[in-house]
């Protein structure tokens, strides 16, 4: 096997690579509150994808590795240039952490995915694992 003289060309072993940013902010989730929205921030999957979006909530600012700054999303939440959907669903799950307040009566404007996404949110949140959020048969 040739070796490589071109240190920007190794690969690093496996085991050695940072988690994706998902998974870390999970595991960075300490509060019941904490971790149904970053649940419902990684099952969503667009936001969390958008790189505005994650300058505004990711922070690493420790050994702990990346941490959502729920502040920092609720500052920069009218700033962002989000759909009324994105910023509506943004705007419920800053509700349920606590740094935001959303009237409930908005949830009309989500779509059918992101309105399933709050509803698993809020069931995770109330702690009840009786109910579930799926189509009507």
């Amino acid at each position: 096997m040739p070796i490589s003289r071109d240190p920007d060309t190794t690969v690093p072993p496996p085991g050695d690579e940072p988690p994706p940013l998902s998974t870390a902010l999970q595991r960075g989730a300490v509060t019941v509150r904490d971790r149904a929205v970053v649940t419902a921030l990684v099952e969503e999957e667009v936001l969390l994808g958008r790189a505005d979006v994650r300058r505004a909530l990711v922070v690493e600012d420790g050994a702990d590795g990346p941490r959502c700054d729920w502040e920092g999303l609720a500052s920069q939440l009218y700033v962002l240039e989000l759909s009324s959907s994105e910023r509506v669903f943004l705007a419920l799950l800053l509700s349920m952490v606590g740094v935001h307040q959303m009237s409930l009566s908005r949830v009309h404007e989500l779509d059918e995915d992101r309105l399933m996404v709050v509803l698993r949110a809020l069931i995770q949140l109330s702690g009840n694992s009786r109910i579930a959020v799926g189509t009507r048969v």
